[in-house]
């Protein structure tokens, strides 16, 4: 009888490779991918039009629906993870950095610390959390590249210094703690360190 692992997650600062760490994860056998997402900046092209309190509830409340979705996947799925972009997590570390560089008042911090904290569900999440000169060189190639030219535009002043070393920080923060593995890049060495900490999950 296959063994039916919890859905595991990654979180990190944008820019640090989860898309290029999920594409390496599903080479292997263990590994599937959820199958649904939204990209606001393509989905929800208004989101544009958000203030950083606005955008930040919606994506939490999404984070809600598809961690519960891929808990479903994860039952449906035996012998498989199933990996998730973003989390909870995320929405934890941004608001910080949002409301250290005031970007949101102290009351929408409070009301969305609220939301995440009372979310019941703690998900299994892996850390991807690059050296800060490593987020604005991949950064820099996308930009270059124009794959995500709605996004860059409308998310710019995250891709600052002073933001990206908040938001890094933050994401600091979860190395220690129980229910995650934390890695710095997404190559051979994360990727057998990942599958080794799966595979302790109960």
């Amino acid at each position: 009888m296959k063994k039916t692992y919890p859905p595991v997650f990654i979180s990190g600062p944008h820019g640090g490779g989860k898309s290029t760490l999920i594409e390496k994860l599903k080479r292997t056998d263990l590994f599937l991918e959820n199958n649904f997402d939204i990209d606001f900046t393509v989905d929800f092209p208004s989101i544009s039009a958000l203030s950083h309190f606005e955008r930040s509830l919606l994506r939490t409340y999404h984070r809600f629906f598809i961690a519960g979705y891929a808990q479903k996947l994860a039952k449906e799925n035996p012998g498989k993870v199933i990996l998730t972009n973003r989390t909870i997590y995320d929405s934890e570390s941004y608001i910080n950095a949002y409301h250290e560089l005031k970007w949101i008042t102290e009351d929408q911090f409070q009301k969305l610390n609220f939301v995440i904290s009372n979310f019941t569900f703690r998900p299994h999440a892996i850390i991807l959390n690059p050296p800060l000169e490593i987020i604005k060189s991949r950064l820099g190639k996308r930009r270059g590249e124009a794959t995500r030219t709605n996004r860059d535009i409308i998310f710019k002043n995250e891709d600052s210094d002073e933001f990206l070393d908040k938001l890094r920080h933050y994401f600091t923060q979860f190395q220690d703690r129980d229910g995650f593995v934390y890695v710095e890049d997404n190559d051979d060495t994360a990727i057998q360190k990942i599958i080794d900490w799966v595979k302790t999950i109960k």
